[in-house]
This record gives C-alpha cells, structure tokens and sequence, in this order.
C-alpha cells in the first residue's frame, strides 16, 4: 500500500470529531500518512421549501477557523508518542455527504465522528454515516466519543469467505502489525432460520466453515509474520458476534459486501445499528487503501 495519500478527518468541534481526530492523528502517525483536517460549511439547513434560503442578508460567525486550530493542536498531541506528522486543515464549504464523498477520492481512510454538533449535524449523522459506508472511495473510519480511542484489545475482523472480504483482511493484518496486536478473525456464518436448521448437518457445516475462514486466512499470516492470529467460527448472527467482539476491541473492521449476514449487515437497517451501538472505532472497508 501507499503511503502518500492522506488520512482525512472531518471535524466540527463536537467531543466526537475530537475523538476522529485523535484516531485519525495516531493512525496517520502509525502509517507515516499526512493528515487532512476539514470542517465542512454547510449552509443548505438553512433552506426551507416554500421560503427558500433564509441565509440571505444573514450574517454567519464561521468557527471554522478555531475548530481547526483546536483539532490540529489535539492531533500534534495524539501522534507526539509515536512520530510527528504533516497536519494540513481546510474549509470547505457545501454539503457534508458531497463533500466527504469527494474527499474521500483521494484518501487512504477517511474519518468521522459518530456524533455531531449541534440539532442539525445530529439529526444528519445517520445519513452521513451511511452514505460514507456505502458510497466513499475509500476505507471508512467511524469513532465514538463514548470509548478511549487507544491502542488497546485486538483488532477484530470480519470474514465472510468471499473474494469481497480480501480488502478488509488486508487492512486488518496491515493495522494489528503496525499496532503491535493481535488479530481475531470472525466468520459467523449462521444466518439459517430456525424453521431451516434442523435440515441441516451443523457438524458438517462446521467443518466447512473452518476450512472457509483456513483459506481466507491464506497467505496473510505468512505475509504479517509478526501478527498474531485466533481464529474463531461461530454458528450465529454476524452483527451479533461483531457487536460482542467489539466491547474488548481496539477496531473492528468490516467489508462493505458480502456473503450472506454481512452483505445485509452493511447495506440494510443492521448496518445502522452496527455502525452506532459498536463503541471502539469500526473500519468499514470498500476496497483496497490507496
């Protein structure tokens, strides 16, 4: 992978883009990434079907500014411990998603909060969020402001058999051998309702599955010799075995298709509750890093 493309955040002053901002400075500093810092100005909450732009004649106090300094300062801090990094900021101004989404064009990951500031970025996060997972360019990074966003637990990612897991494997190998941790890799792959299972030979199943998450793990361990890997099978829902892996967890990464429970977990409503009830950063990975 290059190193030359940017770790990009979003920030707007709220305690979870201070959060990003942190993950997003010592993620940077781990890859040897410059990091873009951006505060999106979007004035089109302001327009009102019927009335039109009720920004005209209003005069705005942009804080852009003293967001920026402010993230930057804490980025400095976040990455001092590991080695110092290239910090750019920058205001942009138009709609969040369309702003991010062309960010995101140019960067390694791309970073936001999973909580905004103020009624309007709140009311929006939901939208943000999920237009970032499934249209960015780009790896994308969710933090919370609820959990340290230190290097603690193993790195935990999702593994559902397909040639569509492949990005996120490798990411996954690539951050626990630059956080020094250890891998788990989870293949749950029971999404079978109960009126089906006792059609089934679940012994036989298994060991399938086994040899499923045995290959997709092929080469990976001989290519990160220095990660640790366990290696777990479960015969459950996806999202919940993500969701318990996650409270341990330093990052959880996921692919945005696949097989199965997967593929709905990331394009449908279990996407949404994935993305905001899992406190450590998630990393939801749609194709190779730049």
């Amino acid at each position: 992978m290059g190193t030359n493309a940017p770790i990009i955040v979003a920030v707007d002053g709220s305690a979870a883009s201070e959060s990003a901002a942190r993950w997003a400075a010592r993620e940077a500093a781990l890859h040897a990434s410059p990091l873009r810092m951006v505060y999106v100005v979007d004035r089109s909450e302001y327009f009102i079907p019927g009335f039109g732009n009720l920004s005209s004649g209003i005069e705005y106090e942009d804080p852009s500014r003293e967001i920026l300094e402010s993230a930057a300062a804490i980025a400095t801090e976040s990455a001092a411990g590991i080695r110092a990094i290239d910090i750019s900021t920058e205001s942009l101004a138009g709609s969040v998603v369309p702003s991010l989404l062309t960010e995101s064009a140019t960067a390694r990951i791309i970073v936001v909060g999973n909580r905004g500031h103020g009624t309007f970025s709140s009311a929006l996060l939901g939208s943000v969020s999920s237009a970032l997972a499934r249209h960015a360019h780009c790896p994308v990074a969710i933090v919370h402001a609820t959990k340290s966003t230190e290097d603690r637990g193993p790195i935990v990612v999702g593994v559902d058999g397909t040639a569509n897991s492949e990005p996120a494997i490798a990411v996954a190998f690539e951050e626990a051998s630059h956080r020094t941790a250890p891998l788990l890799a989870v293949h749950a792959w029971s999404d079978v309702s109960g009126s089906l299972s006792f059609r089934l030979d679940w012994s036989a199943v298994s060991t399938a599955e086994d040899l499923v998450l045995a290959e997709s793990l092929a080469g990976w361990q001989e290519k990160f010799p220095d990660v640790t890997v366990q290696r777990e099978v479960v015969k459950h829902q996806p999202a919940h075995e993500l969701y318990k892996r996650s409270l341990n967890a330093q990052l959880v990464v996921v692919g945005s298709h696949g097989r199965g429970g997967f593929a709905g977990m990331l394009l449908g409503s279990t996407s949404q509750a994935l993305l905001h009830s899992v406190e450590c950063p998630i990393l939801i990975v749609r194709g190779p890093v730049n």
